[in-house]
């Protein structure tokens, strides 16, 4: 009985994985022209970021200091005197698409945030916040000692 019953199971798990791999195509969608059509998210992407940053809860907020990333290696940063703000597109073949943001303390190099945000090639980027703050919401940062304070959001144009 227990051979049995290990038999079924074998003959399950060998349906199963070849339903799966049938259902996969390696070419990808096709185009009326006969080639691959490009995926709903695959077009060129532009990423804007805006930082704006104060030294206490006293000030005003500085200008916007915006970055445009708009290709994978794309990378940008903007120092403050006790935050900076860097972040980098990448867009690796294997790997897929990613947007990487850090803040960090540079007097100590510490890194006070870190986020990864990874983007489908088959769906639009979508700016899902409202008021304007793209797809990563309004962020806030304080820095520990000397209570500064970083604002950013990033938008997919």
């Amino acid at each position: 009985m227990m051979r049995f019953k290990r038999l079924c199971l074998r003959l399950l798990l060998l349906v199963v994985l070849g339903l799966t791999v049938g259902c996969f195509s390696p070419a990808g969608p096709v185009g009326e022209g006969g080639g691959p059509e490009a995926a709903p998210g695959s077009a060129e992407l532009t990423i804007e970021c805006h930082v704006f940053y104060r030294a206490s809860p006293s000030e005003s907020l500085s200008e916007d200091s915006p970055l445009t990333f708009t290709s994978g290696g794309d990378q940008g940063r903007v120092l403050f005197d006790d935050l900076a703000f860097q972040a980098t597109y990448n867009d690796d073949e294997f790997e897929g698409r990613s947007f990487l943001i850090s803040v960090e303390d540079p007097g100590s190099g510490d890194q006070v945030v870190r986020q990864l945000y990874q983007i489908d090639r088959g769906e639009k980027l979508e700016n899902q916040f409202v008021g304007g703050h793209g797809f990563t919401g309004l962020a806030y940062v304080y820095h520990r000692a000397s209570g500064a304070e970083m604002q950013y959001f990033c938008q997919a144009r």
